[in-house]
């Protein structure tokens, strides 16, 4: 059912489709010319109307994103080291898990006061993560470490990182 503005709403956009008709006749156009260019008058003032009168749209709530450490954000992990289906070779990870190193890379170096990207600082970088570290942490080498690479380079970094008392005991 339509509320009552609706209906004024439309006699009235009907009632300036037939002024306009009557008008245009008036000037001189012909009959058939006239009833149209009134008819369309009409419409789109009806339809114009109507939209107006119609409640607020909203978007839709996207999904959260999801946290670091949560269920599917290690699901989405475990699943980017072991990417055999992604058309690497078997064995090799995926360039998700190489961004997720490098950035965890370059965390645990800042601790240090040592910047992962700075050429300056590249002997320091060995030193503490290896010279095989270098080549897979490098923006833009892609390099596509092996599992055993991966998680050997993994190791030292967290060997790296600071070990802190979350009160578990």
């Amino acid at each position: 059912m339509r509320p009552p503005r609706a209906g004024r709403r439309i006699a009235g956009c009907g009632a300036l489709g037939l002024i306009v008709g009557v008008a245009a006749w008036l000037l001189g156009m012909d009959a058939p010319h006239a009833i149209g260019a009134g008819a369309v008058v009409a419409a789109l003032a009806c339809v114009l109307a109507l939209v107006g009168s119609q409640g607020e749209v909203s978007w839709a709530v996207p999904a959260p994103e999801p946290r670091p450490g949560a269920r599917r954000d290690v699901v989405q992990l475990g699943w980017s080291i072991a990417a055999r289906s992604r058309g690497l070779r078997a064995g090799r990870v995926s360039p998700d898990a190489v961004r997720r190193l490098r950035a965890l890379a370059t965390e645990c170096l800042a601790l240090r006061g040592v910047a992962l990207d700075d050429p300056a600082s590249a002997a320091e970088v060995a030193r503490l993560l290896g010279d095989d570290a270098l080549p897979i942490l490098r923006r833009g080498s892609g390099e596509s470490p092996s599992t055993a690479a991966y998680a050997s380079l993994l190791a030292r970094l967290e060997a790296l990182a600071p070990v802190t008392d979350h009160g578990g005991g």
